[in-house]
């Protein structure tokens, strides 16, 4: 019953067709692409924040882009990072398919050398997700290239096994981190929702 009850809510909710049905197909589960109904959450979390400018660190075989896409403003552009050539190709060949190539600029590098080169305050949404060793390193980056208002997502927060260290460092610092509201959902293996607000010294000093 539970099966079937999932099966109609992806159905109604969470529809994968062309493009993306197709992607689905060719990515394998090893990349961990996000389920319908997260990339349905996804969808939500970029017409909530109004997202023109999204970065998905981990690209997913293209799954979470193509779930994003359509909800970014009409001329939005996705920046998807992807450190394996493997994956990197696979997100390509999905976004070709999908005819939205021209939104997204693909890099196939590692996150933290790429991170760093992003403009201050210019992107409405983040996502991470693929391994998760490296969520605590990119989070000072990521917390910069927020605007304020701005949506971080991090997939696969609470999953047990070796990377069991560095996802409580990066709870940690995101629970004690001053300018992002946090919570996490027990989906998707544990899935983090934060807003960027303003820094905490804006609006200290007015006119005198």
């Amino acid at each position: 019953m539970e099966t079937d009850v999932l099966a109609e809510v992806r159905r109604l909710i969470a529809p994968e067709e062309g493009a993306l049905a197709d992607a689905r197909e060719r990515v394998p589960a090893a990349l961990a692409p996000p389920d319908p109904e997260i990339g349905a959450l996804l969808a939500w979390a970029a017409t909530t924040c109004r997202a023109r400018t999204a970065v998905e660190i981990g690209a997913a075989g293209g799954i979470s882009g193509l779930w994003l896409l359509p909800h970014l403003s009409e001329r939005g552009v996705l920046t998807s990072i992807e450190p394996d050539p493997h994956a990197h190709g696979l997100a390509a060949e999905a976004f070709a398919a999908a005819d939205v190539a021209t939104r997204v600029r693909a890099i196939q590098s590692d996150p933290l050398d790429v991170l760093p080169r992003l403009s201050d305050a210019g992107y409405d949404l983040v996502l991470l997700q693929g391994s998760p060793d490296g969520y605590a390193q990119v989070l000072p980056d990521v917390r910069r290239v927020l605007r304020p208002g701005g949506m971080l997502l991090a997939r696969g927060v609470l999953r047990p096994g070796p990377h069991a260290d560095a996802l409580a460092r990066f709870l940690d610092d995101l629970a004690n981190d001053e300018v992002l509201t946090v919570t996490v959902l027990p989906l998707d293996g544990g899935l983090v929702l934060a807003t960027r607000g303003p820094d905490p010294d804006d609006g200290e000093h007015g006119p005198g």
